[in-house]
């Protein structure tokens, strides 16, 4: 199997993660989780890093995780774009955050550092999806200062959430082709070699 080059950005909360697996648009549109192998070795890579519990073989509900990828994706974009949903998208969000029943606890640390974290109950492929569901919520209910957005840089399709006034591309990468378009277009307007 071929290991792909998964958009991960890496810092960005899980359910935007899961909405960059579908990169582009239109027939240069790349699904990212198109097979079952794909969606393991995916959340092989996210999950953890998010505190997901993931078993193994989560890619043989692939339908599933596709169908919770596309609600992700289109309830962050009208977010991002500043438009209403489908509300049947925001319905099947809300259906799938319903598995995931949690509870508060407290974790005091020797250095009197207290946090509150958030224990799942459900476990199992349900529990990942619903607790991907539940993390869309959040960033969707977040201040608007750290709404989603799309990213600017040229040709990119990345959704991200704002977490800094200036920020404007999903990685650091984008910033940096969009001032190399932004300075060859001046050059060229210019008539400068």
């Amino acid at each position: 199997m071929d290991v792909p080059d998964f958009p991960i950005l890496g810092s960005e909360p899980v359910a935007v993660e899961l909405a960059n697996t579908l990169y582009g648009s239109g027939a240069r549109q790349v699904d990212f989780l198109r097979s079952p192998e794909w969606i393991d070795l995916w959340f092989s890579l996210v999950g953890a890093e998010h505190g997901l519990m993931v078993t193994a073989g989560l890619g043989r509900d692939a339908p599933r995780v596709r169908e919770l990828r596309d609600c992700v994706r289109h309830l962050l974009s009208a977010a991002a774009g500043a438009r209403a949903p489908d509300p049947r998208m925001v319905d099947l969000l809300n259906e799938y955050a319903t598995v995931v029943p949690t509870h508060p606890r407290l974790e005091w640390a020797t250095d009197g550092t207290r946090l509150r974290r958030n224990v799942d109950l459900a476990t199992g492929d349900a529990a990942v999806l619903g607790r991907i569901a539940a993390d869309c919520i959040a960033v969707l209910t977040a201040p608007p200062a750290r709404s989603p957005r799309r990213c600017t840089g040229p040709g990119c399709s990345m959704l991200y959430v704002k977490n800094h006034s200036r920020r404007r591309w999903c990685h650091p990468s984008c910033g940096h082709r969009d001032r190399q378009a932004r300075y060859h277009r001046r050059r060229h307007a210019s008539g400068t070699p």
